[in-house]
């Protein structure tokens, strides 16, 4: 991989609790109304990555995003600013790892992810 590009992955926080918690009470439609918040938020922050940062999309599934960007990119304020977003649409945290490779991005995303909700940490940043 270029080492002028960064690989950055998303993840909702504690969606899956939302699902169950729903899908446990009994509650089909609000399960399916969330999910699809969920669903259209991910696919609204994958095209406005591509839009704002030319990003070359990995996948985008469930309440998970991942896309490789150029560093010369503002990375750490659009991340903010989806993340915000993410929040807006779904009332959910969504937190994000950076990195120069894969490997080191899921690491960042599993440091965000324990450090608290909805936090962004990256390296080679």
């Amino acid at each position: 991989m270029s080492q002028d590009l960064l690989v950055c992955i998303g993840d909702g926080d504690d969606i899956g609790n939302v699902i169950d918690f729903y899908l446990l009470t009994n509650d089909l439609d609000n399960a399916s109304n969330f999910s699809f918040q969920v669903k259209s938020s991910i696919e609204r922050i994958a095209k406005d990555a591509q839009v704002d940062m030319a990003a070359n999309l990995i996948y985008v599934a469930g309440d998970d995003i991942c896309f490789v960007v150029s560093k010369k990119n503002h990375v750490l304020d659009k991340l903010k600013f989806y993340s915000d977003l993410f929040f807006q649409l779904t009332g959910k945290t969504m937190s994000f790892g950076i990195g120069n490779t894969p490997v080191v991005a899921s690491i960042c995303l599993r440091k965000a992810k324990v450090s608290g909700k909805g936090r962004i940490v990256g390296s080679g940043v």
